[in-house]
């Protein structure tokens, strides 16, 4: 498990703990799942490709029904905790999947109807396809965590079956299109893609994380990166300046005949 991954168990773990943040959290992925239902539902009417069209549309459909379970399920919470939630006014933050951005980003953080338009069919395809790599990753993850509570757990093992589908959909088509000559397209959506979901996730980090921990990151990436590279920037630059003629070896200049 990488450094990322573990600090996100750590810190969602104790959002499953409490019944409140789990009531809250259960809500706001329901919120953002019919979000992103709602904007693929947009994008389908502008595909061309009537096979990619019926495909996101049953995509379209699955988020929706992701965000009745949620709210199914959050309603379930609500339930059982009864007291603990009607005397709490702030159960803490709940986990939000649109991680705070609302009205720009959406479901996974990435979907926005008008894309399709701007981008292209391939290039719009790399980005859910690497869009629902990340949802299945997430999803694993709650899924994990909630072992302890069957009935949040099954709503999650619900929903990676629509997540295995949307990973195996996308990388049908993107296979489809590099036999057809756009390996290059392909390739340069997909990095695109990567790259727009790294620097938004690091620039959450920031955002989310305490001021502590921020500049604990700050300085492990000083002292890991900076530091040596500016030592070794230095001694290049010393190298490459002037340099006094070495004096040569072996007889001393005085007993020269000059």
């Amino acid at each position: 498990m990488n450094t990322g991954a573990w600090f996100a168990r750590r810190r969602n773990r104790a959002v499953w703990s409490d019944p409140v943040r789990r009531f809250r959290t259960l809500q706001s992925f329901a919120e953002t799942e019919e979000d992103g239902g709602k904007d693929l539902a947009a994008a389908a009417r502008r595909i061309s490709d009537p096979d990619l069209r019926l495909h996101i549309e049953r995509h379209a459909r699955d988020e929706i029904r992701h965000a009745s379970l949620f709210r199914n399920r959050a309603a379930a919470v609500r339930d059982e905790a009864g007291a603990a939630l009607s005397s709490s006014a702030d159960g803490g933050k709940a986990y939000d999947l649109s991680r705070g951005r609302r009205g720009e980003l959406d479901a996974h953080g990435f979907y926005s109807a008008g894309l399709a338009d701007e981008m292209g069919e391939v290039a719009y395809v790399c980005m859910l396809h690497v869009a629902e790599l990340c949802a299945a990753e997430l999803f694993t993850m709650h899924y994990d965590l909630t072992a302890h509570d069957p009935g949040t757990r099954a709503v999650f093992e619900e929903i990676l079956k629509d997540e295995k589908y949307h990973v195996s959909y996308t990388g049908k088509f993107l296979d489809k299109w590099r036999g057809e000559g756009r390996e290059r397209e392909v390739r340069e959506g997909l990095e695109a893609a990567r790259g727009s979901r790294f620097i938004g996730a690091w620039q959450r980090l920031g955002a989310r994380s305490a001021a502590s921990f921020s500049r604990a990151v700050m300085r492990i990436f000083y002292w890991t990166l900076l530091v040596p590279f500016g030592l070794g920037a230095r001694r290049l630059k010393l190298r490459a300046g002037w340099q006094p003629p070495a004096e040569p070896a072996g007889d001393d200049p005085f007993d020269s005949q000059y």
